[in-house]
């Protein structure tokens, strides 16, 4: 009888290790390390560590009016979408969406004009986080009466 329990216990055992180890797999899986890029029907990734840290800073108006400046470590999106190979028109039209499903739209023109739109990968000497932990980003569009288009947890830039 002992020995049909031990069997019992062993096999519970494999079958929580096996399932632990399915989850640890699809748990790396889907925090792809990145900025997901959608373009023409194509899709690629763009690493957090090829988006340059280079140093920017700016006031940035939230819903109640007040304005706060902050500074920030992170690349232009132009140039982040270069990077995937992307080129921006003027009549480009641009979705940001968060890992939570939040989204933003903007133009290409704005994209185009330089020290307007950011992927920050830093706020006030703060490293962004993901939803889940991990290097996170946020997009930063200096000039916004409200800073609504701040997409935090900045996980896919579509553009069309």
């Amino acid at each position: 009888m002992s020995k049909k329990i031990i069997a019992a216990v062993i096999a519970v055992l494999v079958c929580i290790v096996v399932a632990l180890g399915i989850a640890n797999r699809s748990a790396g899986k889907a925090k792809a390390d990145g900025l997901n890029i959608i373009s023409g029907g194509k899709e690629t990734t763009v690493s957090w560590e090829d988006i340059e840290k280079s140093a920017f800073e700016g006031d940035l108006v939230n819903g109640k009016g007040e304005t706060k400046h902050h500074s920030y470590e992170g690349e232009e999106l132009s140039a982040v979408l270069a990077k995937a190979g992307i080129s921006v028109a003027e009549g480009s039209s641009i979705t940001v969406t968060s890992e939570d499903n939040y989204s933003a739209e903007l133009t290409g023109s704005e994209i185009l004009e330089a020290g307007k739109v950011y992927v920050a990968l830093t706020a006030d000497g703060e490293v962004l986080e993901g939803i889940e932990g991990g290097q996170g980003a946020q997009l930063i569009v200096f000039g916004d009466p409200n800073q609504k288009r701040a997409v935090r947890y900045m996980k896919t830039v579509k553009v069309e």
